[in-house]
């Protein structure tokens, strides 16, 4: 046609590309490439991801605990029960990093103070709350179970923490059940050391079953 008589073959504008010069492209390429993945895959700061091994807090894989992996931990903390049920439930109801959740609701729908029933034994327990945990592959119904509970100790409280991989066939958890306990406790914002209880899973050895008689 008229532009190729007037122009030439569009080929011969191009020049030939030196081996070392084109593999050097190649390479600057998959590296970009790389790099969109990787953040189309960021995971949110409360989820230990694709590679738990360079996530803080996500060094207490769990395997079968509670037939499902599981982590439960016991804290102290030096505010009154109910300063430790506002700062809990608040956390909950923003999501934080989207991926948490405050549970309430069904047909009961049981209150979260417990103070009108007057507990003592075993602890003087004051709250009850629930929430859900999401990831990417697992939300929903499928999320993390959350249960806490709040009871008086002295001048200030006990928080019993639970974390429970919901969806079925979870065994092992990579350690994702004290990770999203551990964020939260942090989001909290308590001026508390990093000393916790385990109380049941978290990695934790589990022991030999014994009968009972």
């Amino acid at each position: 046609g008229h532009g190729s008589s007037h122009f030439g073959p569009r080929t011969s504008f191009l020049c030939p590309i030196p081996e070392d010069m084109a593999r050097l492209l190649f390479a600057v390429a998959a590296l970009v490439v790389g790099a969109a993945v990787a953040t189309a895959h960021t995971t949110s700061p409360s989820i230990c991801g694709d590679d738990p091994t360079y996530v803080s807090d996500c060094n207490h894989p769990d395997l079968g605990s509670c037939g499902n992996a599981c982590c439960v931990l016991e804290v102290s903390l030096p505010a009154a029960p109910t300063e430790v049920y506002s700062r809990l439930k608040d956390v909950l109801s923003s999501g934080m990093d989207g991926t948490f959740e405050y549970i309430t609701g069904g047909d009961p729908s049981p209150k979260d103070d417990l103070r009108p029933y007057k507990i003592d034994q075993p602890k003087p327990f004051q709250f009850i709350v629930q929430g859900r945990h999401n990831a990417p592959q697992y939300n929903g119904e499928n999320g993390d179970i959350l249960d806490f509970n709040i009871a008086a100790l002295g001048s200030g409280s006990s928080l019993r923490m639970f974390s429970l991989s919901r969806v079925h066939g979870a065994l092992g958890d990579a350690g994702q059940n004290f990770k999203t306990l551990s964020f939260l406790l942090k989001n909290m914002q308590f001026p508390i050391s990093t000393d916790f209880t385990i109380v049941h899973g978290c990695g934790k050895a589990i022991g030999v079953p014994r009968a009972v008689v």
